[in-house]
Formats: structure tokens, C-alpha cells, sequence
């Protein structure tokens, strides 16, 4: 066994991970899935690029989250596809009657990257069925699930997905951490040989001592109790950083409420970000801005996003 793991590996991913990360997403997301669905990759961004290389073709359609994940959106252009932005409001992506088809829709429907919100089932269901009738493919990166605080999360589309349109991302960087180098595609089996054969093109498979650890450490239930330490622990760092700004920053800043996720969007009076962002950094306050996050400036609304993952609620305020 151990020297099996010195060789290379499965394109597709180290089989006892595949499967423990199926029974996974299977139980706490109900994705409806089988080890055979899964590709073991190295990031999100991986996953994102392979994406646009196998199901876009220059100039097809796509709709992204205004304002949204920047490396999603950067995948796509490489990949020639036109990007649609889609308003966000307080349901999640909020599409306006009348926008070009699209090819492929990229979501981040669990927590809004990067305003936190959840994406309502009334607007799941109707993107499920524009899917299906216009063989649109769905992206559902759900990249830091684990981590929902307030009430019950939703499920995750996947599981209501009946006709293959759905492409489930995950990733291991944020409940574990980056430099384990883990993520992971749920796919539809007719894509699953295309994404295997175009890994092994990329860099052949992931590290599989890092796969086979990761394996044993969901399988003896470690992983599960790591997710429910930390997730009262990010709670508690939450509301500290609320307190903080209402304490602090009530004049200027309004946290956007988030039911979970490892950041908290602030928002910020027009015109002010670029000023508020230099006192706060000369406050020794890492606070970066929004403006990346928007693929029109037009539509661009000034704000900050702040982690609070590393804090110690205890400590400097």
C-alpha cells in the first residue's frame, strides 16, 4: 500500500478519497453523487480552467455574479467566452428579463461571494429549469459550505438538479488549508471522461500522500469534528468583527448580514474606499476593497472585504 502511494496516481483521484468525499457532499450538502462522479484536482482555479477549456467555446455566454469571484471570471476570458454580469441583491443572483441565453452560468449560491447572501430556492429552481430548457451548464462553486453559522444551510443544487446540468466545486483550501493542494469536481457522468483525459494533459494527478492522509482523516470522522470545532470558532470571530465595526465604524461602514462564509462584506459611502482603505492600512488593518470584484465599473459599489478567520477575538481590537 505504502509504496503504491510513491507512484503515480489515478488522473482522476486517489479512489478512497473519491469515495470519502462523495459520502461527504452526499450527507452534509446532499449532492447526489458516487465516487465514480468525482475528479480529485488541485485548486478551484484548476477546476475553473479546465471548465472553460472543455465547455466554452470564444464568444458562448456567460452569466457571473456582479460582483463576484475574479478567478472564475478570469478563466472564462481566457477561454474567449463574454461575460454577462448579473446583478446580486439580497436573494442572490438576480437575473433581469430579457439577457442573452447563456452557455454556462457560474454561481456561488451557499454564500455570495463576496456579499455572503444565500441564494433563494424560488431563484434555484427557475435557474434549474432555464438550464434545462436551454442546455445551459451550471457551475456551483460551493467553496466554503462548511462554514454556515445562522440556521440551517441549504442544500446544495446539485441535489436538485434532475437532467445533468450541474457541476459541483469544492475545495479542501478553506476548511483544512491552501498549501494541501485539494479540490474537487462533482460532475455529470457523461463529462466525467472528457475532465479525466484533460487532466491527465494538465499535470497528470494530484500528490497522493496529501490525497491518501486526506482520505484517512475523513474516514476516521476528523475531518467532521474539525468542521464542527471551527465553525464555533469562526462564529464567535464573526460576531466579534461586527461588534468591532458597530463599535468603531458606525458612521461610515454597514456589514452586509451574512449567515456564514470566512469574510464580511462592508460597505462603504460612494467615492470613500480608496481613502478609507489607506487610513485603515495605516491603522495596521488589512482591508481590501471591492473594486477587483467587479467586472463593470459601472455597476461598481465601494466597499471592503475582511476576513476574520486569523483574528484573535481575544486579542488586539
Amino acid at each position: 500500500m505504502a509504496e503504491k502511494l510513491l507512484r503515480y496516481g489515478d488522473p482522476q483521484g486517489y479512489l478512497p478519497l473519491r469515495e470519502a468525499i462523495a459520502g461527504h457532499v452526499s450527507q452534509t450538502r446532499g449532492v447526489n453523487c458516487d465516487a465514480r462522479q468525482v475528479v480529485v484536482l488541485t485548486s478551484s482555479q484548476q477546476a475553473l480552467q479546465l471548465i472553460a477549456t472543455l465547455l466554452l467555446d470564444a464568444g458562448d455566454r456567460v452569466w457571473m455574479e456582479e460582483p463576484g469571484y475574479a478567478g472564475a471570471r478570469n478563466a472564462f476570458v481566457s477561454a474567449g467566452a463574454q461575460l454577462i454580469p448579473v446583478a446580486v441583491d439580497d436573494a442572490g443572483l438576480a437575473p433581469s428579463p430579457g439577457l442573452p441565453t447563456p452557455r454556462l452560468i457560474y454561481l456561488t449560491p451557499s454564500h455570495h461571494y463576496p456579499t455572503g447572501v444565500a441564494l433563494s430556492l424560488e431563484r434555484r429552481l427557475a435557474l434549474l429549469a432555464l438550464a434545462q430548457r436551454q442546455q445551459t451548464w451550471i457551475v456551483e462553486d460551493d467553496y466554503d459550505s462548511e462554514f454556515h453559522y445562522d440556521g440551517q444551510p441549504m442544500p446544495a443544487m446539485q441535489g436538485l438538479d434532475r437532467h445533468g446540468n450541474v457541476l459541483y466545486l469544492g475545495t479542501f483550501s478553506k476548511a483544512l488549508f491552501p498549501s494541501l493542494r485539494l479540490a474537487y469536481l462533482v460532475l455529470p457522468p457523461a463529462l466525467v471522461d472528457a475532465f479525466v483525459t484533460a487532466r491527465t494533459v494538465y499535470d497528470g494527478h494530484c500528490a497522493q500522500l496529501a490525497q491518501a492522509t486526506t482520505a484517512e482523516f475523513i474516514r476516521q470522522g476528523h475531518f467532521a469534528a474539525h468542521i464542527r470545532y471551527m465553525r464555533q470558532l469562526y462564529r464567535s470571530r464573526r460576531d466579534c468583527l461586527q461588534q468591532q465595526i458597530q463599535r468603531h465604524w458606525v458612521h461610515f461602514a454597514v456589514p452586509q448580514p451574512t449567515p456564514g462564509g470566512l469574510q464580511l462584506c462592508v460597505w462603504l459611502p460612494t467615492g470613500q474606499e480608496a481613502d478609507l482603505s489607506r487610513q485603515a492600512q495605516q491603522a495596521g488593518a488589512i482591508a481590501p476593497g471591492l473594486a477587483e470584484l467587479y467586472a463593470s465599473p459601472s455597476n461598481r459599489r465601494d466597499g471592503w472585504l475582511l476576513g476574520f478567520c486569523c483574528p484573535d477575538p481575544g486579542g488586539n481590537q
